[in-house]
């Protein structure tokens, strides 16, 4: 009976040695994760849980162009190109999402006037456009600038969204005659553009996809899905890309969901891991789609896009877009000026396009990629499109070259490698859209 009790007090001893060990490297490991979080936070991990952690990964998912909730979101339209599919991405704290005519938007189209005190402005271009109206729908800052002119002191401004990530010229030509002959009204329309139609038509060029289609970067996926003819590794990697995702999704609610630092530096560790992860599989997605190409233009093919015979040389490649570019803005100028439409076109700056602006360490760091697509063809093809400013001008057209409107701050403005703009960035555009607005309006009374 001795023996039995006293191989009892030692099973207990040894299992009270055991949980006090696991008790202390628990403590251990809370205690490296709470320095872990503080050395990146520079905040204290208790005091800081009512914030989503995840937040500290959305600039990486942004860069990345990742969206965690959404498969291949755009749509084929038959007289646009594409559109983004109806319902995706909806706020309804702000009442947005993807109408009925595939366009983020707080409307669905065409929006009729109530009363004759709203004045409908269209905004139209690609995704800097749909980020500026996006802005304005959250934060309502262009519209509050806007109405510091008597001209719109008393209207309820209506912001209609046109623009949709890759559409370059003649797309939103194609977009404002559509809307125009379905009775869409307008009081004003402001084209925002520039970067897409040098960054992604130098792209149309080098992939043998004539200038005037939409782009190659947006079609080769639908157009390969549509017809049917994507190889075994593109569809591999297309589900490799989705398996990462979905654990990249589920890791971030996860680390949004952590009461404990432990937690948060594992589940931290693991959507950095996947966010790696992602990156090579999309190289490898890229890659397999460049071995695809070709098929593009298969004659079997359902969807008939126009191959240009050969890739030009970039002077002539250069040229050729501009030109699409300048007659697409002419006539937009003109049909709306035949209704007695105000037309405003602004040059998107960007960081490719070398101004007086001093970079911050972040923007170095993050926002200038060696690696990007987009920044040789913008430096030779930007300069080019801006010579063709004053020639606009002298066909009456409203346009202003906006490039060197964030030369001014110090801070961070830019918020991705390719084009886009933080709240900072955003609300000096604004500023300068509005105030061009302002003063046309203003000296033509």
């Amino acid at each position: 009976m001795k023996t039995k009790l006293t191989d009892l007090n030692s099973i207990k001893n040894f299992l009270g040695i055991i949980f006090i060990n696991i008790l202390l490297t628990f403590v251990a490991l809370e205690s490296v994760s709470l320095v872990f979080y503080f050395l990146k936070q520079k905040r204290f991990y208790y005091t800081s849980k009512n914030q989503p952690q995840s937040q500290e990964f959305s600039k990486d998912l942004e860069k990345l162009g990742v969206r965690l909730e959404e498969e291949i979101v755009e749509r084929f339209h038959p007289y646009f190109g594409y559109v983004m599919k109806q319902g995706a991405f909806p706020r309804p704290d702000v009442n947005l999402k993807v109408n009925n005519y595939g366009f983020y938007s707080r409307y669905d189209y065409p929006f009729i006037k109530k009363n004759s005190n709203q004045s409908i402005i269209g905004i139209l271009g690609g995704s800097v456009a749909n980020d500026f109206t996006i802005n304005d729908y959250i934060y309502n800052e262009f519209t509050r600038r806007l109405k510091k002119s008597p001209f719109f002191a008393n209207k309820e401004i209506i912001i209609l969204n046109f623009g949709v990530g890759g559409y370059k010229q003649p797309q939103q030509l194609l977009i404002l005659n559509y809307f125009l002959a379905i009775n869409q009204q307008f009081d004003l329309v402001i084209n925002l553009d520039g970067f897409n139609e040098i960054a992604l038509a130098n792209i149309n060029n080098k992939n043998q996809l004539d200038f005037a289609m939409p782009s190659f970067q947006h079609l080769q996926p639908l157009t390969g899905l549509a017809n049917n003819n994507l190889s075994f590794k593109v569809l591999q990697s297309m589900l490799d890309i989705r398996q990462t995702k979905k654990l990249l999704s589920k890791t971030m609610k996860d680390l949004d969901s952590c009461s404990l630092a432990l937690c948060y530096t594992a589940r931290s560790l693991q959507a950095r891991h996947l966010i790696n992860q992602y990156q090579e599989k999309l190289k490898d997605y890229e890659k397999q789609q460049k071995a695809n190409a070709n098929q593009l233009f298969d004659k079997n093919n359902v969807i008939n896009l126009y191959q240009s015979p050969s890739k030009l040389d970039a002077e002539k490649a250069y040229d050729k877009m501009i030109s699409i570019w300048y007659q697409s803005s002419l006539t937009m100028s003109q049909v709306l000026k035949a209704r007695k439409i105000p037309y405003f076109h602004f040059i998107q700056p960007n960081q490719y396009y070398q101004t007086k602006r001093v970079f911050t360490e972040e923007e170095k760091k993050l926002y200038l990629g060696t690696d990007s697509p987009y920044s040789d063809a913008i430096k030779s093809g930007y300069p080019k499109l801006l010579s063709k400013v004053e020639d606009l001008r002298k066909e009456q057209v409203n346009i202003f070259s906006a490039v060197n409107v964030l030369d001014g701050t110090k801070e961070t403005v830019y918020r991705d490698n390719c084009c886009h703009y933080n709240n900072i960035g955003q609300n000096l555009l604004g500023d300068y859209i509005s105030e061009a607005i302002i003063k046309v309006v203003k000296d033509s009374k």
